[in-house]
C-alpha cells in the first residue's frame, strides 16, 4: 500500500458512513466524522453526569476550536467568532454595517437565499440590493465590476456555487472591489475544509461559513471572520455576558 492510499484509508476510517455507503451529497450536508461523534457524545455524557462543574473544561475546548478555526482561514484569533450557521454571520454584517440611504450592496442572481434575503431586506432602509445575472453557472468578474459604483459599500458572493460548483477567483474578485472602494463578504460554505484559504493574504474583509458540510461537523457550527481593521465597523446586533472583556465579573 502506497503513503497516499495508506492516508486515504485512515481518512476513510474517520468516517463512519463508509461502511454503509458511498457518500455524495457532502454539499448539502455531510455526515459527521467519527471524532466529532465521540466529541458530541462526549459532551452530553459530561452534561448528564456533572452538569455544569464541566464548565471550565467546555469553556477552554471552545477557546481552542475558536483559535483552529483561525488558524484553518489564516487569521488572527480576535477576528474569529464561532456562530450557529452561514446565515447568522451574514446578518451580523447585513444589519450591523453602517448603511446609509443610497447605499447599494452588489451580489449575483444565482446566490443561495441565505446571500440573498438579507441584503434585498435591507432594501426598506433605503439600500439598493444589485443582482449581476449568472449564465450557465459562469461567474463574470466583468459584470460584477460593472454593477459597482462609488456607493457600493459591500459585494457579498459564494467561494463556490451552490447549485453548479463554480469557484471564484477570490485574488481577482477583492482586487476589483477594494479597487472601487467596496468592501468583500465571502460566503465559503461551501469552499471552507476543501479548497484552503488564507484571509489575510487574500484580501477579504468578511466570511461565513457553517461546518455542516466539507468541514464534517454537525449543523449549528459555524464561524465567522471579519478583518481586524473592521470591528468597530459593525453594530453589535446582540450583547450578553460574554460581549465584555471580564466576562466572568458579573458586578
Amino acid at each position: 500500500m502506497t503513503e497516499f492510499s495508506s492516508r486515504w484509508q485512515r481518512f476513510r476510517e474517520l468516517m463512519p458512513i463508509t461502511r454503509h455507503l458511498a457518500y455524495l451529497d457532502h454539499a448539502a450536508t455531510a455526515p459527521i466524522s467519527g471524532p466529532a461523534h465521540d466529541a458530541i457524545g462526549a459532551w452530553a455524557q459530561q452534561a448528564s453526569e456533572w452538569g455544569d462543574t464541566a464548565w471550565p473544561e467546555w469553556e477552554q475546548r471552545a477557546n481552542r476550536v475558536r483559535l483552529t478555526a483561525a488558524e484553518l482561514i489564516g487569521a488572527a484569533e480576535e477576528e474569529v467568532a464561532l456562530i450557529p450557521n452561514t446565515s447568522s454571520g451574514i446578518n451580523l454584517v447585513a444589519e450591523g454595517f453602517p448603511w446609509r440611504e443610497g447605499d447599494n450592496v452588489v451580489t449575483l442572481a444565482n446566490e443561495f437565499p441565505s446571500n440573498l434575503y438579507p441584503w434585498m431586506n435591507l432594501a426598506g432602509r433605503g439600500v439598493e440590493p444589485r443582482r449581476v445575472p449568472v449564465d450557465d453557472g459562469q461567474v463574470d468578474l466583468d459584470r460584477i465590476a460593472a454593477a459597482c459604483d462609488w456607493r457600493t459599500r459591500i459585494v457579498s458572493v459564494s467561494w463556490v456555487g451552490y447549485s453548479l460548483g463554480w469557484r471564484l477567483d477570490l485574488e481577482a474578485l477583492v482586487a476589483l472591489a477594494h479597487e472601487r472602494g467596496s468592501l468583500v463578504f465571502l460566503d465559503a460554505i461551501q469552499g471552507l475544509g476543501v479548497f484552503p484559504i488564507h484571509v489575510q493574504r487574500v484580501g477579504v474583509d468578511f466570511l461565513a461559513a457553517d461546518g455542516h458540510k466539507w468541514l464534517l461537523g454537525p449543523e449549528g457550527a459555524g464561524i465567522f471572520y471579519v478583518r481586524g481593521e473592521h470591528l468597530a465597523l459593525l453594530r453589535p446586533l446582540s450583547v450578553g455576558w460574554n460581549s465584555v472583556v471580564q466576562a466572568h465579573d458579573f458586578s
